[in-house]
């Protein structure tokens, strides 16, 4: 058999990842929640960034677990830093005032948190392994 990747791969990634969604809206909605901030920082700004990076990472799997192989520059300087810059910007901000932007906030919204973290843990895996 040449091909490792058979159906029940597929079937087990699957379940894996509607197992993923559940439990990920569980701990957005806890982190929502929470009234407390962490250093100033919102505990449903982490949980946002948190859970778009795991669900990133996890799909990063759907074509089979990584092995190391050479570095890919390109996917890393022009995917995953500028939506990882995008992804943390607002914890950036709390920090470092004068890079404030007026509309970033009106522009990227819940689903964009989720896109963002999810492209730049995806891109990141990506960039640094190869699948077998």
């Amino acid at each position: 058999m040449k091909n490792s990747k058979g159906y029940f791969y597929y079937f087990v990634w699957m379940l894996g990842a509607l197992v993923l969604m559940y439990y990920g809206n569980q701990f957005t909605d806890m982190m929502n929640h929470k009234t407390q901030t962490l250093d100033k920082i919102d505990y449903g700004l982490i949980g946002k960034i948190v859970y778009g990076l795991a669900f990133g990472l996890y799909l990063s799997f759907l074509n089979g677990f990584p092995n190391r192989r050479k570095f890919h520059r390109p996917l890393f300087a022009f995917v995953f830093v500028p939506s990882f810059l995008l992804l943390i910007y607002p914890i950036i901000t709390i920090y470092v005032k004068q890079i404030y932007i007026v509309g970033y906030f009106e522009i990227v919204r819940d689903p964009q948190f989720f896109f963002f973290g999810m492209l730049s843990a995806l891109s990141l895996m990506k960039s640094t392994f190869t699948t077998r």
